[in-house]
């Protein structure tokens, strides 16, 4: 199978308005793909569609949404079919994190990471399998997290949605054979993430933690995920060396 090529390609990000997703419009529009962009903040997203138009993009939709509410999810999905059907990639960037210990968490915490971080995204790209099927098609990406493969402290809804995530995504790879699945899992990456991430209450954390702080850039995490999809890797570890944390976990879960 050879590499994929991104120029005219129709490619639907979420959390296009910041951090990972904000990087990853840039950089695919540079290249010439179509694009839906998609965030909570709508003024933003159109300020941002000039941008990718002035970076090269052949044409930029915005489909303003919010993860949490699933009738949201449903007439952003209408809006993709109104636009082009089925989009020829998907990759979901959208999502919550979380900074609070167990004991502290209540449980309406637990349940919004869910619905965000997995709900959403799972009601996201089944929307469109009739169509892939059909057409024989589809590809999707999901920026997923190392917290998916190890446990830590301070994340456990976070780490238990990305945990979810893997599994649907791996038997949802295994019902579809036709489906390109990348799961590509960050490490500490230089966004807003902590600074939004869920607190034991439900409010936001305000303020960005020293690992995020030092975390690669956005920019950087971008150029090897986009090689990652190019060569259609099932999936990828990113974040230098973070990354030998899984393999601790997977062979001396005990030391880790």
């Amino acid at each position: 199978m050879g590499k994929i090529n991104f120029k005219d390609q129709k490619i639907w990000i979420t959390g296009a308005s910041s951090g990972i997703g904000l990087a990853m419009a840039h950089s695919l529009a540079k290249v010439g793909a179509y694009l839906v962009i998609s965030g909570r903040r709508q003024e933003l997203l159109r300020s941002l569609k000039e941008d990718l138009i002035g970076l090269g993009s052949p044409g930029v939709d915005v489909v303003a949404f919010d993860l949490e509410h699933s009738a949201e999810v449903e007439a952003a999905v209408q809006e993709v079919r109104q636009l082009w059907g089925a989009p020829d990639i998907l990759i979901l960037s959208g999502g919550l994190s979380q900074r609070s210990l167990v004991i502290e968490t209540e449980l309406k915490v637990y349940r919004r990471l869910m619905e965000v971080d997995y709900m959403a995204n799972v009601a996201l790209s089944k929307a469109f399998l009739p169509q892939w099927q059909k057409d024989n098609r589809g590809h999707i990406v999901i920026i997923s997290s190392l917290v998916g493969k190890i446990p830590t402290p301070y994340r456990s809804g976070y780490a238990a949605a990305k945990h979810a995530l893997h599994g649907y995504f791996e038997s949802l790879r295994a019902e579809h054979a036709h489906l390109k699945i990348n799961i590509i899992c960050p490490g500490f990456i230089h966004t807003q993430v902590s600074v939004n991430a869920l607190t034991g209450d439900n409010s936001a954390l305000g303020q960005m933690d020293r690992a995020q702080a030092e975390g690669m850039k956005a920019e950087v995490f971008t150029r090897k995920a986009l090689r990652v999809i190019k060569a259609n890797r099932a999936l990828s570890l990113i974040g230098g060396k973070k990354v030998w944390g899984v393999h601790l976990y997977t062979f001396m879960p005990s030391i880790l």
